[in-house]
């Protein structure tokens, strides 16, 4: 009797989601009928440790895919947290007695005062990491948000690969800029500033963006043959892209942009310039799935102004 009785409740409590039940599991007096047979008895038995068999099926592929989107959150925790967590505690000890709209109110003036002072100090380093954030958030943003996907899932390695790269252009673009003012002063008038951006769109812009094509090749361990074919194949729409958004940027930038500050405005610009060169600077990007987790085809990065 009181194998018939966890038997009639196994049947009872089995949920919705769990296997079909052959033909002699329709009712409770069927049960009873099976416990005649040894042979059924025997199942009966056995119904237990099948119990863990009514869990719903978790693939391997979504495991690992939720432990990759932890990764993730803790990557950019790690990058973007410890800049946002400076920001916001920028006057930490200055704010005693502060109400939190008067510590609101401070903190991008005391954020901007930093900057400067860093700005004056150090000015290399300064605008290297810069460029650094620009460069990782750029190529986070490419992957997540400017194509409509989950936050979470993207490729780290690719991603620092990106920052790695504007790691070493920091310095280069910081020379640049000094180097054209002092060929082409800005306060030389406006066909002096029409030069510079001629320059700029003509001479900087491609030998830019043809390095950083063949660094993110070369990163992703393509040949060299590859690499020049890759460049030859995308500099042309590159530029092309580049020019109907870049001259008239540059035109503010040396016209009302104190040259300090050019940097940081046209690495604020570069978020917007990722998002238009994301399909231009990387292949297409094949769809990952449970059965090709990882793409055949390691993208190029969105190329930098």
């Amino acid at each position: 009797m009181l194998r018939l009785f966890l038997a009639v409740m196994l049947w009872v409590a089995r949920p919705s989601w769990a296997w079909s039940p052959s033909p002699m599991f329709q009712s409770p007096s069927d049960l009873g009928k099976l416990m005649v047979s040894r042979s059924q008895t025997s199942q009966l038995d056995t119904a237990p440790k099948r119990l863990p068999s009514l869990l719903p099926p978790t693939s391997e592929w979504d495991q690992e895919k939720v432990i990759q989107r932890t990764l993730n959150g803790i990557f950019l925790m790690a990058c973007f947290g410890g800049a946002l967590y400076t920001i916001l505690n920028i006057d930490h000890g200055m704010t005693r007695g502060w109400t939190q709209s008067e510590i609101a109110m401070r903190i991008p003036f005391d954020t901007w005062s930093s900057y400067e002072s860093a700005l004056s100090s150090k000015p290399i380093m300064t605008k290297t990491i810069i460029n650094v954030v620009v460069y990782l958030l750029g190529d986070w943003l490419s992957q997540t948000i400017f194509q409509k996907k989950n936050i979470l899932d993207f490729d780290v390695q690719r991603t620092l690969k990106n920052g790695f790269i504007g790691l070493c252009f920091g310095p280069l673009v910081h020379e640049y800029y000094e180097w054209s003012d002092t060929i082409l002063p800005v306060d030389g008038g406006v066909y002096t500033r029409l030069e510079k951006i001629f320059m700029d769109q003509t001479t900087y812009l491609p030998i830019k963006c043809s390095i950083y094509v063949s660094a993110v090749g070369l990163l992703a361990g393509e040949d060299w043959e590859a690499v020049k074919n890759n460049v030859k194949e995308r500099i042309g729409p590159i530029c092309f892209a580049a020019w109907k958004f870049w001259p008239l940027v540059h035109c503010l930038t040396y016209s009302i942009i104190p040259a300090r500050h050019r940097i940081l405005w046209v690495n604020s610009v570069d978020l917007v310039w990722n998002a238009i060169l994301s399909s231009k600077a990387r292949t297409d990007e094949p769809e990952i799935s449970p059965q090709t987790e990882t793409p055949a085809v390691e993208d190029s990065s969105d190329v930098p102004p």
